[in-house]
């Protein structure tokens, strides 16, 4: 009597969905990013030059597009050439940046009025008011365009959530600078450190957000995971936006106050790569033990 044969199934997580290996390409782009940011900022310091406003303007605009048209090559694009694309990620970016619009930047600017009572703050009082503010208001919208737009249907594998928080935060950082740009016309090396400034807390937040949503979904985590991961990313920030004025002569509130800029993008960047490694040392380490579970389950004799 032959012994009976039990195939072992894919555990959770493989490749069950062709999809791009998104923290590669998230890494990628920010790399890029970072770096081009800092190379302008680094030719504003040595030219101490203005252009002339036209000029000036259109290379601020340019950079306002930059980090959208470098999602667009590296993510979007390759995206529509797999077997099973997420096909949401424009529309969670275009929401999100109509959100920022719509509700975002008004709540903040037109009723909080940050701008007006927190920048001379203290170094504490900036952080809890911009937590309070701030914090709240973009963590919140970007949880409710997350959470009607890809939960559950949109959610896959885990990285289908990183990737979405990833197009959200984009899209409403995308609209902020826009914003700023628009309104305090910064000259072009000032506009580098306030896209990398939006970009880094609002994708900072949402992938904290991200990774809330993860865990209550393919984790079946306490109900409380999901609003403490929301308030892990209303705190993160206010801690980045409260601490970057303090690594400048000024506010980032103020055009033009950047006697201190290499000590801003220093800032910035090390808090996108403590975030960034925060939230993949937790999604790498609950996947690991899903996974563990799952197997153990199947074969709980190790046979």
């Amino acid at each position: 009597m032959q012994p009976e044969t039990r195939v072992q199934p894919n555990p959770p997580q493989a490749d069950t969905y062709s999809f791009l290996p998104v923290w590669r390409s998230l890494a990628l782009q920010l790399l890029i990013l970072t770096s081009a940011l800092l190379l302008i900022v680094l030719i504003g310091e040595f030219i101490q030059s203005r252009f002339e406003t036209r000029i000036d303007r259109a290379l601020s605009f340019a950079l306002v597009a930059l980090p959208l048209m470098l999602w667009l090559y590296v993510s979007v694009l390759p995206e529509s050439r797999v077997a099973r694309p997420r096909r949401r990620l424009l529309g969670v970016a275009v929401v999100s940046a109509l959100t920022a619009s719509a509700i975002g930047l008004p709540l903040v600017q037109d009723f909080f009025r940050v701008q007006e009572w927190l920048p001379l703050q203290s170094v504490l009082s900036r952080i809890l008011g911009y937590t309070l503010t701030a914090g709240f208001a973009d963590a919140g919208l970007k949880f409710i365009v997350l959470r009607y737009l890809i939960y559950p249907q949109g959610l896959r594998v885990r990285a289908d959530g990183i990737a979405y928080a990833f197009a959200g935060a984009l899209g409403y950082s995308g609209f902020l600078n826009f914003a700023v740009v628009w309104q305090l016309e910064p000259s072009w090396n000032v506009s580098a450190i306030y896209l990398l400034s939006n970009v880094t807390v609002q994708l900072a937040s949402s992938m904290f957000i991200a990774l809330g949503i993860i865990e209550s979904y393919f984790s079946d985590a306490h109900p409380l995971v999901l609003p403490i991961n929301v308030l892990v990313a209303a705190l993160s920030t206010g801690l980045i936006t409260g601490l970057v004025g303090g690594f400048m002569s000024g506010p980032l509130s103020t055009a033009g106050n950047t006697d201190r800029p290499l000590f801003a993008v220093a800032l910035l960047g090390a808090s996108l790569i403590l975030a960034l490694g925060i939230v993949y040392f937790l999604y790498s380490n609950s996947e690991r033990r899903e996974r563990e579970a799952y197997m153990s389950q199947w074969n709980p004799n190790g046979i």
